[in-house]
């Protein structure tokens, strides 16, 4: 037994640091360690960190993005808007099979886009505030916020949409107005089908800082709709001349 014991003692002994003496009122220092980076220490982990940087750029740019709607979202909303109403006539364009590009119908959808994405910022600002200071509990407040995005923002939009459209292709007022009341009932039955559900998952899902960038993503696949629409009331126009 004493044997045991003298033997652990010198084990002890041997592999712990030396005591070293330290005078009344000092602190002692912690060890330093020395750090190493994940890239000296595995090639393998320098490419992950290349790669890293290399995507970096896209998920900055998304925060950047991000920041933007944040800090100055009329501005932020209204290029996001221009780019993606330019895309929707675009494609519509093309589906229509035209001689030539009508540059004109063009810069009037993404003008007026860019006029209601403006208006639509402020719109689902004011919306959100209102709500939420008048009305009670989630559930209530996003029926509520649905019910009316769909019954006073869609129609305003809609005939606000086609007396634009006829002005800019030198039509009178009166004209505009006739062509907007004409088309009124086919574009909000068709409007408030597809809007329902989607404006459902944007009070109910989307950050508030997000949801008109949102709403113009979806509106990618309706603003084809739309300008198919006011195509088509152009031609009756013309034909009815």
């Amino acid at each position: 037994m004493i044997f045991k014991l003298l033997v652990g003692a010198a084990a002890a002994r041997q592999f712990s640091p030396p005591l070293t003496r330290r005078d009344p009122g000092t602190t002692a220092k912690p060890p330093t360690v020395e750090r190493r980076e994940p890239t000296e220490l595995c090639p393998a982990a320098t490419q992950l960190e290349r790669t890293r940087r290399w995507r970096g750029g896209g998920e900055n740019l998304w925060q950047s993005y991000s920041r933007t709607l944040e800090t100055k979202p009329v501005i932020g909303n209204m290029v996001t808007g221009g780019l993606l109403a330019f895309t929707g006539d675009f494609v519509m364009q093309a589906a229509e099979k035209n001689p030539a590009y009508d540059h004109l119908r063009a810069l009037r959808f993404v003008g007026f886009r860019i006029c209601v994405v403006r208006c639509y910022t402020v719109w689902v600002r004011e919306l959100e505030h209102w709500v939420n200071r008048h009305v009670d509990g989630d559930r209530r407040r996003l029926l509520t916020k649905t019910f009316l995005d769909l019954a006073i923002w869609l129609p305003a939009k809609d005939f606000v949409y086609f007396v634009w459209m006829a002005l800019l292709e030198g039509l009178g007022l009166t004209e505009g107005i006739r062509r907007s009341l004409t088309m009124l009932p086919r574009t909000c039955p068709v409007s408030w089908l597809v809007w329902a559900p989607a404006q459902l998952l944007t009070f109910g899902a989307v950050p508030p800082h997000l949801r008109v960038v949102w709403v113009n993503s979806l509106a990618l696949c309706w603003n084809v709709v739309m300008s198919g629409f006011n195509q088509a009331a152009r031609l009756e126009g013309s034909s009815s001349i």
